[in-house]
C-alpha cells in the first residue's frame, strides 16, 4: 500500500498502471470485435493474392512479347481459373482481379490497345507490368495482425479476409457507477431547496457509452451493500473528501479494497482515490463535474484502457493558446478545459471560461485540457467519447 500523501498526477498514473493488467482473453464474434484488442497473432491462411492477378482491364501477353499485333484467344473475367497456356503471338482479354493464364507475364491497359475483331494492336508497353504477384501482400502463415492490435474497421476487414471469424480478444471491463449524495435528484425533477440535479451520471455516460448509474445515499451501511459486486471497475461519484458525510474510501476499506492513493496534486480533482481488491479496480471521484471530466481523462480512462489491453499515452501538443492570460496559476498543477479548433489552417487552443470545478457550463465544446504548471502551458488532446462500450 502506498503512503497516503499528495502525489503528482504522473505518479498517480504510474500507480494505476502498476496495479492493473489486461483482462483474460475471450473469443468474440467478428461482428462484435470492434474496439477490442487482439489477444493472438492472426496468420494468413493462404497466399494473398492467391495467384498472379491483373491490376487493370486490358490484355495479357507473354513477358517476352514485343509490341505488335496479337491474336485474341480467350477472355478471362474475375473468378475464373484459366488453364490454357498463352502462346507466342497470342493475347487474352483480361479484367481487373482476374488470374493470369499460364505463360502470361504482362498486362497492357485497354486504353493503350486497338481491338479489331479477333486481334489487338499494341504499339508500345508501359514499364509497369500491372500484375499483383502471388503472395505479394501476405504469404501463407505470415502474421498479418500481431497480438496487441486494436481492432478498427481495417482490422475487421483483414480478419474477414483470412477467415478469423472468432478471434481471441481482450474483453471490455464491466463497469459500475454509483452517484452518492443525499442532495441528488434525477435530471427530470426540479430540485427542492438544498438539492441539485445529478449531472455526473450523464457526464460519465457520455464518456463511457452504455454506462448505467445507480444513486447511493450518504449512509455507510447502504453504500457498502451497493458497492459490493463482481464488476471489474467501480466508479463512485462523490464521497472522496474527508467530511463527515464522505464515506467513499472508508466503505471501500470495509469491503477489503486497498487504497493506493487518495490525494493528487491536481486542480481540479485533488481528492481522487484509487483502490484495488484483487483484480477489481475502484475510483472515488471528487463530486464536481469538471473534476469528474478531468479525473476521467487523466486516470480513469487509463484504467479502462489497461483492463482492455490498450496502450493509452498522453498526447500533448505545443499549440498556440489564444487567451493565455485567463490561465490562472495555482500551487496545484492545473488541467484547464479548452477547445482546440482550426483557425487559418493551424490548430489553436482556447481556454474555457472556467470559474470553478462545479461550473458544468464551462465544459461546452471542450476537447482538450491545457496543462498549467511550472513549464509553459501545453495542450492535451482528448478523444471523446471513449471507444470502448461497456
Amino acid at each position: 500500500m502506498e503512503n497516503l500523501r499528495v502525489i503528482s498526477i504522473e505518479h498517480a498514473r504510474e500507480i494505476v498502471s502498476s496495479h492493473i493488467s489486461p483482462l483474460p482473453p475471450r473469443t468474440a464474434e467478428l461482428s462484435a470485435s470492434l474496439g477490442h484488442v487482439l489477444a493472438q497473432n492472426v496468420l494468413a491462411d493462404a497466399d494473398y493474392p492467391s495467384a498472379d492477378r491483373s491490376m487493370m482491364d486490358g490484355y495479357v501477353i507473354r513477358t517476352d512479347a514485343a509490341p505488335g499485333t496479337f491474336r485474341v484467344t480467350a477472355e478471362i473475367p474475375a473468378g475464373i481459373v484459366p488453364t490454357t497456356p498463352l502462346g507466342v503471338g497470342e493475347s487474352m482479354r483480361i479484367f481487373t482481379g482476374a488470374i493470369l493464364p499460364p505463360g502470361g507475364g504482362r498486362i497492357v491497359m485497354q486504353e493503350d490497345c486497338a481491338r479489331s475483331a479477333d486481334t489487338v494492336a499494341i504499339p508500345s508497353f508501359s514499364e509497369n507490368l500491372f500484375i499483383r504477384p502471388q503472395g505479394a501482400e501476405a504469404q501463407n502463415g505470415a502474421i498479418v495482425l500481431p497480438a496487441g492490435t486494436l481492432i478498427g474497421a481495417p482490422e475487421m476487414a483483414i480478419l474477414a479476409q483470412v477467415g478469423y471469424t472468432s478471434p481471441q480478444v481482450i474483453p471490455h471491463p464491466s463497469i459500475r457507477h454509483l452517484a452518492t449524495g443525499d442532495e441528488l435528484v434525477p435530471p427530470s425533477q426540479t430540485p427542492p431547496p438544498g438539492h441539485i440535479r445529478d449531472t455526473n451520471s450523464s457526464l460519465l455516460a457520455g464518456l463511457i457509452p452504455g454506462l448505467i448509474s445507480t444513486h447511493a445515499p450518504d449512509d455507510p451501511a447502504t453504500m457498502k451493500s451497493l458497492f459490493e459486486g463482481n464488476q471489474d471497475l467501480l466508479l463512485i461519484s462523490g464521497g472522496a473528501s474527508v467530511g463527515d458525510h464522505d464515506h467513499g474510501s472508508s466503505t471501500l476499506r470495509a469491503l477489503g479494497y486497498t487504497i493506493h492513493f487518495d490525494k493528487v496534486n491536481l486542480r481540479p480533482g485533488k481528492p481522487l482515490t484509487f483502490a484495488t481488491r484483487g483484480t477489481q479496480v475502484a475510483f472515488v471521484i471528487p463530486g464536481n463535474p469538471v473534476s469528474h471530466f478531468v479525473c476521467y481523462h487523466l486516470a480513469i480512462r487509463l484504467a479502462i484502457d489497461l483492463l482492455s489491453g490498450i496502450h493509452s499515452p498522453w498526447h500533448f501538443l505545443d499549440l498556440e493558446i489564444i487567451g493565455k492570460e485567463t490561465l490562472r496559476p495555482n500551487p496545484r498543477e492545473t488541467f484547464w478545459p479548452a477547445e482546440v479548433s482550426i483557425q487559418n489552417g493551424k490548430l489553436i487552443a482556447t481556454p474555457k471560461p472556467w470559474s470553478s470545478s462545479g461550473d458544468t457550463f464551462s465544459l461546452t465544446r471542450t476537447n482538450a485540457l491545457i496543462r498549467v504548471g511550472e513549464a509553459p502551458p501545453i495542450t492535451l488532446l482528448l478523444n471523446i467519447p471513449h471507444s470502448n462500450p461497456v
